[in-house]
């Protein structure tokens, strides 16, 4: 995949979201060119792969840039052994072929594959709001939950690649049932789909999606602002469990969900503060907005490669 432009190297980066999918091509300053974001919505697999193929096409024959590898992030359950995807939240990929489909563009340079919230947490503590942080949670808040973890300031990915999976970490086990299968999950009362949910289940009729949710609250709705103060319980919660298990004490929180300003992070700073005190050696824990917002899953993504290679 070379290019006869002496314009530098570029990793082609691609960002597979619970509904969007996000491509470009990340240069050595981490900046990213030829964006396009693709809204997954009722697309069936073939019809979303399709998509997907026309715009990794037309960015690849478009970029003056040599490219040097592929790197993806994506929602999970993921399998990197067998470079293969299962996102909960886009149904009809079980165990898609997601490497070896990218594989096809190019059998001269690696495809590597990330979950989405562990290239948040690597992008976010190479570039963004962690840097210089020897040990960090990073999470993805919004159509969903994720985490990714830095320990010794290296990047964690476990046995199968679903280190930080935290988003379904069970906080209820008596509490509803999760479409992974089980039951009381974090996203089932943290992710901005389902407060929304839980606030047209008590009554509320001012929107769709959680930015509408989020408006409300801040002109004093009482549901709204229930259910956010109840999602943000959740979600702080499972960060504290997070952060005790492993002694982890910076937090970085991106994902459309944490964009949502005071409304938001009011109630989850004082949720987190309330559970953190039990614990006895988290007072000290450090939460930060991360700084990235939409472009840290391309930038991690692109990370998988330049770290595997020694390249940008």
């Amino acid at each position: 995949m070379s290019k006869s432009s002496n314009s530098g190297a570029g990793i082609l980066a691609v960002d597979i979201g619970a509904t969007k999918i996000a491509l470009g091509i990340v240069d050595s300053q981490y900046s990213i060119h030829s964006k396009v974001e693709l809204i997954i919505g009722n697309s069936s697999a073939v019809e979303l792969w399709e998509r997907i193929v026309n715009s990794t096409s037309e960015i690849l024959g478009n970029s003056q840039s040599e490219i040097i590898g592929i790197g993806i992030a994506s929602a999970g359950p993921i399998d990197i052994k067998n470079g293969t995807i299962s996102p909960v939240n886009i149904h009809g990929w079980r165990k898609f072929p997601v490497v070896k489909n990218f594989q096809s563009f190019s059998e001269n340079i690696p495809v590597v594959l990330h979950g989405d919230a562990m290239a948040l947490a690597h992008a976010e503590h190479k570039v963004g709001a962690g840097i210089g942080r020897k040990n960090m949670l990073g999470m993805v808040v919004s159509t969903g939950i994720g985490g990714g973890l830095i320990i010794n300031n290296s990047l964690v990915v476990g046995d199968t690649g679903n280190a930080g999976y935290i988003g379904h970490q069970t906080i209820n086990f008596d509490g509803e049932l999760c479409r992974c299968g089980r039951r009381g999950c974090v996203e089932m009362y943290a992710s901005g789909p389902n407060m929304v949910k839980a606030a047209q289940s008590k009554g509320w009729n001012s929107g769709t999606d959680f930015t509408a949710l989020a408006e409300s609250a801040r002109q004093g709705n009482a549901i709204a602002i229930d259910v956010i103060k109840k999602g943000t319980h959740a979600l702080a919660q499972s960060i504290v469990n997070t952060a005790g298990a492993l002694d982890i004490h910076t937090v970085v929180i991106g994902g459309g969900v944490s964009q949502a300003g005071d409304i938001y992070w009011n109630p989850l700073m004082a949720n987190i503060e309330q559970e953190a005190q039990h614990e006895g050696f988290l007072n000290d824990l450090e939460i930060l907005p991360a700084k990235l917002q939409r472009d840290a899953g391309l930038i991690g993504a692109s990370l998988a490669i330049s770290n595997s290679q020694g390249n940008l």
